[in-house]
């Protein structure tokens, strides 16, 4: 079997050259690496010309015969989700294989996920992600662990058979970040395809690196998304989960400590920037988590006022 690497990437170029130099050195034989750009405004281009030329580098011919990067620029951004069908879509793989642009993989993880598909068609599987905080940390055991949904897919390290993500339908084309890959997973599920979950191999490492003040920003953006698209989530999800219960913790929590009215705050983002070294370590994850869930709140009150209109 052929497997197609499918990497969505937005101005990660800092860490987009390690994922695919983690990607390009596998056991496995034969395989494609698809990276779809979705619109970046930093030097990504650049940093994946230089890979594929490594790549192709005439003194390395058997990682040359052995993987080839498929380059997508996008013109403008188009979103995560829609992003991996353009990457579906051009794919020649038998098997598709997800990963994320910040995760790193070690030489055998295609051939992990291939050999799970090999005996079976009808299968998902499903890898762990552990996370560092950069990438020299990679191969080290961490507290922290993704890649266990019993409800659908976790899409930063997972693999399904082409043919079953054309006759389910693909990603919901969402503009938001958030929830799609599981209920993609529950549709699979719904079509009678097994997850089978990857314990001890099939390992990948999500880099966070370093907290700065635009990463905290992104973070936030990001929970805003995920607030949007719990909604639509729950929707095509006809309630079938325990999200909407989540939803209302995350709005009672907002509303009783009145973070709309305060979280917002330059002096209170300033100080939450220089908490992130300070002496008292708490302080820190408090005051994100708390700015998080607000950030959250917005994002699901902000759908809730459009669809009342």
């Amino acid at each position: 079997m052929k497997a197609s690497i499918i990497i969505p990437t937005r101005n990660r170029s800092w860490v987009l050259k390690d994922c695919i130099r983690h990607l390009s050195n596998q056991s496995a034989k034969d395989y494609e690496i698809i990276i779809i750009d979705d619109a970046s405004d930093d030097n990504s281009a650049d940093a994946i010309s230089k890979i594929q030329s490594a790549i192709q580098n005439p003194c390395l011919p058997d990682r040359q015969a052995k993987s080839k990067i498929k380059y997508i620029q996008l013109p403008r951004r188009i979103g995560c989700w829609a992003a991996r069908n353009v990457g579906i879509k051009n794919a020649s793989g038998e098997i598709i294989i997800f990963v994320d642009s910040d995760v790193l993989v070690d030489k055998n993880f295609i051939a992990d996920h291939l050999e799970l598909h090999k005996n079976n068609s009808n299968i998902a599987v499903q890898g762990v992600v552990r996370h560092i905080s950069r990438p020299e940390k990679f191969g080290i055991k961490t507290l922290r662990v993704d890649g266990i949904c019993n409800t659908g897919l976790v899409i930063q390290n997972c693999s399904v058979p082409k043919q079953k993500l054309m006759d389910v339908g693909l990603f919901d084309e969402y503009k938001f970040m958030g929830y799609m890959d599981v209920e993609l997973g529950m549709r699979i599920k719904k079509a009678g395809v097994k997850v089978v979950y990857a314990f001890n191999n099939c390992i990948a490492y999500h880099v966070d690196g370093f907290y700065t003040k635009e990463k905290l920003k992104n973070v936030f953006s990001k929970a805003e998304e995920r607030g949007k698209t719990s909604l639509r989530f729950i929707e095509r999800a006809q309630g079938k989960t325990s999200e909407g219960v989540a939803n209302l913790k995350v709005l009672y929590l907002s509303f009783l400590l009145q973070t709309d009215k305060w979280i917002e705050k330059t002096g209170l983002f300033n100080l939450l920037v220089k908490s992130i070294d300070s002496p008292l370590p708490f302080i820190f994850p408090v005051l994100k988590e708390l700015t998080k869930y607000h950030y959250r709140a917005k994002g699901i009150k902000s759908v809730k006022k459009v669809g009342s209109r």
